[in-house]
């Protein structure tokens, strides 16, 4: 009997794979000296990727294939499987940068909303799952990537103060994007139908709680089957993906700016079972979350 050609298993990058240093942000350039600035085949970072792209073209895969294009900008979270098929001749940038940046309440501000519309837009959902290709006008994708190009040569230089002023670029840069999805999230693929957007609000507020796909189908008045059915063809994600992104990033938080137990931060943050939480965090981040606190609070990250 034929086997099945398996899917390779994806490679595993870190931020300190990424040539980060310790440090919780790292700017690298496209194509830079080598030619390959990833490793090849599918990947899993441990940290978010932006990818800021200033010319060329090419080709690559997040969630489903997609074509590269200057003036784009890529959003990849934590944890989710990508990777780049053509990089042809693209330039640009890849901002890396670890998830507790922008889980942190002062990185991530509260939830603006969409011009002419009354609802509030779910944007940490569509920020922390990187569903969005942004194509931001040309004033705005000038001043994107003129903040790269500073953090890029703070980073670079390591002059006295360099991580503190690479952080302050990063904060604006942030503010650009936020401003950027929640001005014109409608306008850019997947468009998410009233329903979803619902659903993706109504979970990112009660994240924390515990939480069920019939609770998330009760608040937006359809049955569970229509609404998995719905989120899962219009994200390519379940509920349980996005409430699972939620509750790590928050997790993350927890484990750097507070000194509270591991079983206690499993609680906090929806899992009365602290084995399953270890694991799911563990298949997330690449490692426990132990070993993620006492790492990155070796490095001062």
């Amino acid at each position: 009997m034929r086997r099945t050609p398996q899917h390779p298993p994806p490679h595993v990058l870190t931020l300190d794979g990424f040539g980060a240093g310790g440090l919780p942000l790292r700017v690298v350039r496209i194509p830079g000296q080598k030619r390959s600035t990833l490793p090849p085949g599918p990947l899993v970072s441990t940290f978010f990727m932006v990818f800021v792209l200033t010319a060329g073209r090419g080709r690559g895969r997040h969630l489903e294939q997609v074509d590269l294009h200057a003036g784009d900008i890529h959003l990849v979270p934590a944890g989710v499987e990508h990777q780049p098929l053509d990089v042809g001749d693209l330039e640009g940038w890849i901002v890396g940068f670890d998830p507790t940046l922008l889980s942190a309440p002062e990185r991530l501000p509260g939830r603006p909303r969409i011009r002419g519309d009354a609802k509030d837009a779910p944007v940490r959902s569509l920020f922390l799952r990187g569903l969005l290709r942004l194509r931001p006008g040309e004033p705005r994708r000038q001043r994107i990537e003129r903040l790269v190009a500073e953090m890029d040569t703070e980073l670079r230089e390591a002059q006295w103060g360099a991580d503190n002023a690479a952080l302050a670029w990063f904060t604006i840069l942030i503010t650009e994007l936020m401003r950027e999805l929640s001005e014109h999230a409608p306008l850019a693929p997947p468009m998410l139908s009233g329903l979803v957007h619902d659903a993706l609000s109504f979970i990112e507020a009660h994240c924390l709680e515990s939480l069920s796909l019939q609770d998330v189908a009760s608040a937006v008045g359809r049955t569970p089957s229509h609404l998995a059915n719905a989120i899962r063809r219009e994200t390519g994600l379940t509920v349980g993906d996005w409430l699972r992104e939620h509750r790590m990033a928050e997790a993350r938080r927890r484990l750097l700016e507070t000194d509270a137990s591991i079983e206690s931060i499993a609680d906090q943050v929806g899992y009365a079972d602290v084995t399953h939480f270890i694991r799911t965090f563990r298949r997330a981040q690449g490692m426990t979350p132990r070993a993620f606190r006492d790492q990155r609070r070796r490095t001062g990250a």
